[in-house]
């Protein structure tokens, strides 16, 4: 129970601390909008650089981190395209739900959460599978969006993104030594990544209404919190799988919707409301299902 605490506490209690500072108006809309682009641009870029850099090629060549991480998210991308048929939501709506299905908050939450339970050396393995889900996300996800989208936007395409240059850069640079005076300032980046993160995670939750969509959004919080999850456990025991892959995959499954889907709804003009809703309040559910994960491994 006291392991479990330990992991729980400092996550929610940051969290919780971000919501006060933007309760109490310490922190205002644009320092939290800072911090984003901060922990987004900087920190994660930064932590996925390093962390893909120092990853050996047993671990980019090994088949278990595609199976633990692809099959899940394109099982759990199915099952919520077919609920979204069942309650009968418009196309816009039904495609911001399957995003908002497989895309979790991998960067914000599941870097800290993978660290307070297995220590730093388990965020080389975040880094790429979180890199694997923004992948999906920015080629699938996109795609639904804009097909959904009447004013698809120009914006969303992978190279934009900084974190797969980062990604990119660091496979490719990975027989390069990085000297002391380059490793030194972005080991303190990557260092003030995941508290910075939760606090704004935290923040972003104060203010927003959370009444409106609740049968939808249920659901879709029970297919992230529970069948993500649990469809990577199904992979781990198929394919007899219990390593460090393995625990790092199912946290990074069992975390809450991204906080990126909001961004990429608004970016598209489609449902940006719902996908925010979504975020939070699968995010406030994350606190009970965290346990169980847990106590899974």
């Amino acid at each position: 129970m006291m392991s479990v605490l330990s992991v729980i506490i400092p996550i929610f209690g940051l969290m919780l601390f971000g919501w006060a500072l933007k309760r109490l108006r310490l922190l205002n809309d644009c320092m939290v909008d800072a911090i984003n682009s901060y922990v987004y641009y900087i920190g994660i870029t930064a932590i996925t650089f390093i962390s893909l850099h120092d990853t050996g090629t047993s671990l980019l060549l090994d088949p278990a981190i595609y199976v633990l991480n692809l099959a899940p998210m394109l099982a759990v991308a199915g099952v919520a395209y077919a609920a979204a048929r069942l309650f009968r939501l418009e196309r816009g709506m039904a495609a911001v739900f399957v995003v908002c299905a497989f895309y979790g908050n991998t960067g914000y939450i599941g870097f800290p959460l993978n660290v307070y339970v297995q220590g730093k050396e388990s965020l080389n393995v975040a880094a790429f599978i979180s890199t694997l889900y923004t992948i999906v996300a920015f080629t699938l996800g996109v795609y639904l969006l804009r097909r959904s989208s009447d004013e698809p936007s120009a914006g969303g395409g992978l190279y934009r993104l900084p974190i797969i240059w980062a990604a990119l850069l660091g496979i490719l640079l990975s027989w390069l030594a990085i000297p002391d005076i380059i490793r030194l300032p972005l080991g303190l980046i990557s260092d003030s990544t995941s508290p910075l993160a939760l606090l704004a995670t935290g923040a972003m939750a104060e203010g927003t209404a959370l009444k409106a969509d609740l049968k939808s959004i249920g659901a879709l919080s029970a297919l992230k919190l529970v069948l993500a999850p649990s469809m990577v456990a199904l992979a781990g025991l198929i394919i007899g799988s219990s390593g460090m892959v393995y625990k790092t995959s199912l946290l990074e499954a069992a975390t809450p919707i991204a906080v990126t889907t909001s961004v990429l709804a608004a970016q598209f003009r489609v449902h940006p409301d719902f996908a925010s809703r979504a975020v939070i309040i699968s995010t406030i559910l994350f606190a009970a299902s965290l346990i169980a994960i847990l106590a899974q491994l």
